[in-house]
């Protein structure tokens, strides 16, 4: 999987966990979204934990930047 996608996912899986939704939703919206097959996201969901944290904060970090640029 190429690491782009994985921080596509990444995005969409924080977005899902703030909103409370089911992981039957977060699933389904992961495909439609990303663009991505069923095994994709599976294979997504089998990452090792600290490497989904890293992802994780790189999303936050790149957000974070981007409400900065849009600030001024």
């Amino acid at each position: 999987m190429q690491y782009i996608t994985k921080l596509k996912l990444a995005a969409v899986h924080q977005w899902c966990d703030v909103e409370d939704k089911s992981t039957e939703y977060i699933t389904q919206f992961m495909q439609d979204t990303c663009k991505v097959d069923l095994d994709c996201v599976l294979t997504y969901f089998k990452i090792p934990i600290q490497e989904k944290k890293k992802l994780f904060k790189e999303v936050i970090e790149f957000a974070e930047l981007f409400i900065l640029l849009n600030e001024e």
